[in-house]
């Protein structure tokens, strides 16, 4: 009895070994030199364009609320890379944004990444299995939709509030603005999520191609060093 034990222990262990090296490579052949090259230069792209902001709507009471266009090459890494490309680039260039010109404790910039899950990870995932230029557009629209659905609740709980008390007043100050003005906020985001959409249709598929003529060439030159050696 005892034997059979240490026997179908010794068998667990190893479909635990398996499938823990299976996983790690699985995430090694993922995150391979080109896509983590192309994740650094979208992500570094993104911080830049996401410094050149604007006031969207000038003279209403969301004035403060500012339009940029980085998420444009965290939709491309998602659609390119994949969605969990996607989210690595959306997490990156958030931090670093909190790190340099950050005001409002990371608070502000967590509240963006919950913004843009929906947006990025809905029309990634299912571009996956479906690549057509149908899938991008209606993924797209879905991903509008849900990306200004959550920013109600987003915007309630953290993106007012923190902007509040970053500018000198309260948290609970922060919700009640957002009370009085939600449907300006509504359609600040709807605008938002529809422009970014438009560029990311003009600028996806020569991206995309470059993205994967590059991919080719580097897994060329990997299989002449590995025939070499």
């Amino acid at each position: 009895m005892e034997q059979e034990q240490k026997e179908l222990s010794e068998v667990s262990e190893q479909i635990r070994a398996e499938a823990k090296t299976a996983r790690a490579k699985k995430l090694k052949q993922y995150f391979s030199a080109t896509r983590i090259a192309y994740m650094a230069l979208f992500t570094a792209l993104s911080y830049v364009i996401g410094l050149f902001d604007f006031s969207l709507l000038p003279g209403t009471p969301v004035d403060f609320l500012k339009l940029d266009f980085s998420n444009v090459f965290v939709m491309i890494g998602g659609f390119s890379l994949g969605p969990i490309a996607g989210t690595v680039i959306a997490v990156l260039k958030e931090l670093l944004h909190a790190l340099t010109v950050g005001k409002t404790a990371f608070v502000g910039e967590f509240a963006n990444i919950l913004f843009v899950l929906p947006y990025l990870l809905v029309p990634s995932i299912i571009y996956k299995k479906h690549k057509n230029i149908k899938t991008v557009l209606w993924t797209l629209a879905v991903g509008c939709a849900g990306a200004c659905l959550i920013s109600m609740p987003v915007n309630y709980f953290l993106n007012f509030p923190a902007f509040a008390v970053a500018f000198g007043g309260t948290w609970e100050s922060g919700k009640t603005l957002f009370v009085n003005v939600w449907y300006w906020a509504l359609l600040f985001n709807v605008i938002k999520t529809v422009s970014v959409s438009v560029v990311v249709l003009l600028l996806y598929k020569p991206l995309s191609i470059l993205i994967k003529k590059t991919a080719e060439r580097f897994e060329v030159k990997k299989r002449v060093v590995r025939e070499t050696k």
